[in-house]
Parts: C-alpha cells; structure tokens; sequence
C-alpha cells in the first residue's frame, strides 16, 4: 500500500545514510531519478551513495555524479542504512545490489508490475516516468531542484516517454517537464548528448538493421542480438528497438538479446498490445506499451517462445 508524500518525506529525514540503485540495463529514468534524489539528498547533508550492477552508457555521463554511480563490489552498509529503489518492481530486477541490502527499503516506482516488496513504497503507474514521481514529490515537499537535478529528472522523463511523443505522455508529464525547464534544465543540451553517436555506433546501426525480422504478417518486427552482432554495437543496445517499433504496420517490437547461454534478455514495445501481459509469462512486466524480462534459455529458444507469445496476443 502507497504512502502518502508526507510519510516519505518523513523516511528521508529519518535516516542519515542511503543506498540508492535502481534496475539492471539502466535506462534514462533509472539514471535520470537516481541522480535526481542523490542530489536532494545529498543537500540535505545525507551521505549517499548509488549502485548499479551494470555499467552506465557513456551517454549519460555528461550528467552531475554520473560518475560516482558504483559497482556493488564496491559497497559496503550496514543496517543503519536505508535503501531506496528507484524504477524497479521487484529486488530481482536489481542483480546483485539485492544481496548488499541489510535493512528497510523504500521503493519508488511507477511501473503497473509492481510487486510491492519494499517497507514502504511510493507507486504511480499512471506516471510516465519515475522521474515525475520526484519531480511531483519535490513540488509538494516545496524543496528546492538545482539546475543539476532538473537536467537528471528532466531527461528521466523525456526518455521514458519518447519525448514526449509516447501514449504515456499526459498534461501532468508535461507540466513536470515544464517545470524542471523553469529549475535550469536544458532540453538542447541533454538532447544532443543522448542523440550523439561515436561513427563506429553509426557503422553498426547498418549491420543492426540487416538483422530485422518480421513475424505474424508483419506486424510484428524483432531483433536478435547475438554475440556475433553484439560486437558491432557493444552492450548498450536498448536505442535499437526504436528504430524497428516505427516500421510501417508492425504492432509489436522486440529485442531478444544475448548474455549467456542459457540466458536472454527480452524487450518489447508494443502500440495496442498488452506488453506487460507477454512479459508476466515469463515472470518480467513493465508497462502495457513498454515491457522486459529475462529467460533462462538460449538465445534462439527465447526469441521462439517470446514470438509465440506475441503472436497468441494478436
């Protein structure tokens, strides 16, 4: 059950120390909302350290503490410790970062899979983004955004609604947005350092595109990142699922990418499918135009299984 704003405020200032960490293959609202509340916090004189069991795209680095996002080997805490998890609905979704936790958890969230593990919980599905959920709690707390956080929240916003242009997008998202402008965030600034691309990104888009398959009439695309195609692109492949959801009548879009052998992960978009629903199958969620899990089979077993799935929800 949600707190209310109040009763959340009321756990920041509870404690002296923090954990924060958000999910594996870390997006622009995972970075975005752990930078966001890092500087909140570390404002309010908190010591505050944040953890990601991955690594961070070079895109997002031009960010303020950016580079203090750690690995979990290189954390240690205590149960005096609070830990907060941003943009994630379950401990699974953290990795590793699961195992450093030694005492409560507060989770804020805005993903309609929710699995409401945490102590206390702030959940929004009707959010577009986590980094709204914030931005709202900041306006109501009356706390001050510097230009640093609202270039964080601002760009964990933009990114989770396709800026601006997704179903998610609503008149609050808008305001939001619109305020963290009014704090100092630079839509241009953040925009061209998310939009650059090293040649050699530009070079693999052309080998990734050759690799796009449709199903179910076309109306279904995917792309299978397998390690002979992951070395033209490197690790971060989560942009490329934009490029195949525009294909000209496809409905649903994945990506079945490769970590171990008898390990995938799974993206889907979706413009009137159930995503989430797909995803619940095999234990992921999301949202219902935008979703992801993990299946412990081979790379070709788990696009085969993820494309029947697809196509019964047809």
């Amino acid at each position: 059950m949600n707190s209310t704003a109040q009763e959340i405020r009321a756990v920041f200032e509870q404690y002296d120390h923090m954990m924060l960490t958000a999910h594996v293959s870390p997006d622009g609202d995972a970075i975005g909302s752990i930078l966001g509340l890092y500087g909140w916090l570390a404002g309010q004189g908190k010591k505050v350290i944040a953890v990601i069991d991955d690594d961070i795209d070079d895109k997002f680095l031009f960010l303020p503490h950016a580079d203090q996002i750690c690995h979990p080997d290189a954390v240690h805490v205590d149960p005096s410790w609070l830990t907060v998890v941003l943009d994630a609905t379950d401990l699974g979704r953290i990795g590793r970062v699961a195992g450093l936790i030694p005492g409560k958890v507060l989770n804020i969230d805005h993903h309609i899979s929710n699995a409401h593990f945490a102590d206390w919980e702030y959940v929004l599905p009707s959010y577009a983004a986590t980094g709204e959920i914030l931005t709202a709690l900041f306006q109501e707390w009356q706390a001050h955004i510097d230009p640093a956080m609202a270039d964080s929240l601002y760009m964990a916003i933009a990114t989770d609604c396709g800026f601006f242009k997704f179903s998610n997008t609503t008149g609050h998202t808008l305001r939001m947005a619109a305020q963290l402008v009014d704090a100092g965030a630079r839509p241009n600034i953040i925009s061209e350092h998310l939009e650059a691309q090293p040649l050699v990104k530009l070079r693999a888009l052309s080998e990734v595109l050759r690799h796009i398959e449709l199903f179910g009439d076309n109306t279904v695309a995917g792309l299978a990142f397998s390690p002979e195609l992951l070395k033209y692109t490197g690790e971060h492949t989560g942009t490329y699922i934009d490029y195949i959801r525009t294909i000209q009548g496809v409905d649903v879009a994945f990506t079945v990418k490769y970590v171990r052998e008898a390990e995938t992960r799974v993206s889907l978009r979706s413009k009137t499918v159930d995503v989430n629903a797909i995803a619940g199958v095999f234990g992921g969620g999301g949202h219902v135009r935008a979703a992801g899990c993990t299946i412990a089979r081979p790379l070709q077993d788990a696009k085969n299984m993820v494309v029947k799935e697809i196509l019964k929800a047809l």
